[in-house]
């Protein structure tokens, strides 16, 4: 056993699972060996997208097995590309030959799912099916979702939601109709829209994340006051430690804060923090909750666009 242990901690990560599916010896052995640091520590990011595939990462190590429907002159051999070690692989049914590898990658080496990126224009007649499929198999107790499309997605993102329990971080960089009606459940923690115009001064207020961030807003100068009125009050929105949302302009700021306030000098920096993440910032407007606790909002330019950003003022 300490030969073959010498030898398996020579091999990538790749190679050990190809390994353990050679026999059930292989497969018990790959199995103990896999409950040492650092494998122990590797968790799964699923690539749900054309063509699917699956990586293992820790830190700044990364593998990814590919499957797929064509062939191409890398099938069958490990590579690297942009310093991601990688095998891609043939198959007729790159879904299901997904699947498997992830429910094996689970089940032998207890690797958890920690990020899933869902493409739903990609393989859009399987989107039930596959999530039919995660509700089942896979749980993302502990993982950060992002779906995409750049078409209306508005069933499959709900169906998404019905099904699955998510939590921590989600990110929805879909195409939502304009009258989509978000539920985002209370196990979310920081929420993230890119194309965010359908989402309403309520649908806004009822977001109970620590962090929501939205790229676009059609909520009006006027809502997003009595938005701030609402959080100094502790009417909404009582978790909320990070706001960032898109603003027209300067001029808005008058609007908006339209309420009590302290201008602090811009000369005066100081250190908020994003998460555990400091943040530089001058100056800014603070507003007070009637608990005491206290938020620093501040304009910041950000590919082309203006937003608006708040950050509550945390101990630690």
């Amino acid at each position: 056993m300490l030969a073959i242990k010498e030898v398996l901690s020579e091999v990538t990560l790749l190679d050990l699972i190809h390994f353990s599916m050679i026999s059930l010896k292989t497969r018990l052995i790959a199995r103990h060996f896999s409950k040492q640091p650092p494998i122990s520590k590797y968790d799964l990011l699923l690539n749900i997208y054309e063509p699917p595939s699956v990586q293992i990462f820790h830190g700044e190590v990364l593998y990814e097995y590919e499957i797929v429907s064509y062939k191409t002159g890398n099938l069958g051999r490990l590579r690297e590309e942009d310093e991601i070690i990688k095998y891609s692989k043939y198959s007729e049914d790159p879904v299901t030959e997904f699947k498997n590898y992830v429910e094996y990658a689970m089940e032998v080496f207890n690797w958890p799912v920690g990020l899933l990126y869902f493409n739903f224009d990609d393989l859009n007649d399987q989107n039930r099916l596959i999530i039919d499929w995660l509700k089942l198999r896979v749980s993302l107790k502990h993982c950060s979702v992002s779906l995409f499309s750049d078409r209306v997605s508005d069933e499959y993102v709900s169906y998404f939601l019905e099904n699955l329990e998510v939590s921590g971080h989600f990110d929805l960089v879909n195409t939502m109709s304009d009258n989509f009606q978000l539920t985002v459940p209370n196990t979310v923690k920081c929420l993230g829209i890119t194309n965010s115009k359908f989402v309403t001064f309520d649908q806004l207020s009822s977001f109970n994340c620590v962090s929501i961030h939205l790229r676009q807003t059609s909520i009006s100068n006027k809502e997003l006051n009595q938005f701030f009125k609402n959080w100094m009050t502790s009417k909404s929105n009582q978790n909320l430690q990070d706001l960032f949302i898109g603003i027209k302009d300067l001029e808005s700021l008058e609007t908006i804060f339209d309420l009590p306030h302290e201008v602090v000098d811009p000369g005066t920096v100081r250190t908020l923090h994003r998460f555990n993440h400091p943040i530089p910032v001058s100056g800014g407007i603070d507003i007070k909750r009637d608990d005491g606790a206290v938020a620093t909002c501040y304009t910041q330019v950000c590919v082309g666009s203006l937003y608006l950003a708040m950050l509550v003022h945390l101990n630690f």
